[in-house]
């Protein structure tokens, strides 16, 4: 019987000491690969806890990740500043100024007009039979081609198209330029003023080919009557080579010259449509200013209208309106005059067709 007792009471030892040696207080936690899968036991009292932290990854080389969405960067941390010794790159094909007016219908030949008519305004139109017509003055001998068009053989033209009071150096009162802007005409109230002058010419011979056409208006007679100063104008020109430019003569004679600009190749030989466009616009400097546009159609379909001049005298240009009473020297011509002028030299033999002037919606 001890030894019975003593057998079973050692057998319950060993077996209590191998449950204390090799069970966790908890239960058994683990799976067969020996990863925990419920969190740490608590720790004994008074240690502070510690959480189990994940296996570290590695590392970026940089110091610190960037966050998810990065500020937008100053301009001048994604550029240098601009080096003001380095030219501005210049466009290939720079816009124009303005665009061209869209069409406004036709006139009596079949012409495209750019600018609408002014409703019951003053207009000129080449006559069937020209040679008979009051209100055009050729000064000099025209005769009729074959084809309906007009010739002229004459170095120095003149040809001149008058509104329907037509022109008397006699009615016209005064020369005074302040006067003449104040009531914005020289003659009579329909002068010619905002106008659209259109002409068909071909070179047929010509003793300089730098020399040119000229459609001009806003002013009379050209000579030294008056001390010049009937002969004011805008002159649209045209030169045989292909060039066009604004002229503004003050008073006969007293030139400034815009620049030249290439329009075209040589026109010897070939039928070219040609417009000038003068019309008053609001000054920037408050007063009136004149908008001055020159056109060309140089297939002569009476269609394809082409902007080759675009300027505007705002006051600045020019400088001796005092000789005619002037109180500013570098005035616009705002007043319109009796007299639209076709004009060209050097030219031995032109010929001519579908001419007009008419005045438009400024």
């Amino acid at each position: 019987m001890r030894n019975r007792f003593v057998f079973t009471s050692s057998a319950l030892l060993l077996a209590l000491h191998a449950f204390g040696c090799g069970a966790s207080p908890g239960g058994d936690t683990t799976d067969p690969s020996g990863e925990v899968s419920t969190p740490a036991p608590s720790p004994a009292p008074g240690t502070p806890a510690t959480p189990e932290l994940p296996a570290t990854p590695e590392l970026p080389a940089t110091p610190a990740p960037e966050p998810e969405t990065p500020p937008e960067p100053l301009p001048s941390e994604t550029e240098p500043p601009p080096d003001p010794s380095t030219p501005e790159p210049t466009p290939t094909a720079p816009p124009e100024v303005t665009p061209a007016p869209a069409p406004s219908g036709v006139d009596g030949f079949g012409v495209t007009m750019l600018y609408p008519s002014l409703p019951g305004g003053e207009s000129w139109a080449l006559a069937e039979n020209a040679t008979a017509d009051k209100r055009f003055d050729p000064q000099g001998t025209i005769t009729r081609n074959a084809d309906g068009s007009w010739k002229m053989k004459s170095t120095k033209v003149r040809m001149s198209a008058f509104p329907s009071s037509g022109y008397s150096a006699n009615q016209i009162a005064t020369y005074d330029r302040d006067v003449l802007a104040s009531r914005g005409y020289m003659q009579a109230p329909n002068d010619w003023k905002n106008i659209e002058m259109t002409g068909f010419v071909k070179v047929n011979a010509v003793n300089n080919n730098q020399d040119n056409f000229a459609w001009y208006a806003r002013g009379g007679k050209h000579n030294d009557k008056n001390s010049g100063c009937e002969g004011s104008s805008y002159k649209g020109g045209l030169h045989y080579d292909g060039r066009v430019r604004w002229e503004k003569e003050t008073w006969h004679v007293s030139y400034d010259q815009a620049p030249y600009k290439s329009a075209t190749s040589a026109l010897k030989g070939r039928w070219v449509g040609f417009k000038a466009v003068m019309r008053n616009v609001p000054g920037a400097k408050g007063g009136e200013a004149v908008k001055l546009e020159l056109y060309l159609n140089d297939n002569a379909d009476k269609v394809t209208w082409k902007k080759v001049y675009d300027m505007t005298d705002d006051g600045g240009w020019g400088g001796d309106a005092q000789h005619c009473g002037g109180a500013v020297g570098a005035m616009p011509i705002t007043w319109g005059g009796p007299i639209a002028t076709f004009r060209w030299d050097s030219a031995t033999d032109v010929d001519f067709k579908w001419m007009s002037v008419r005045e438009i919606q400024p």
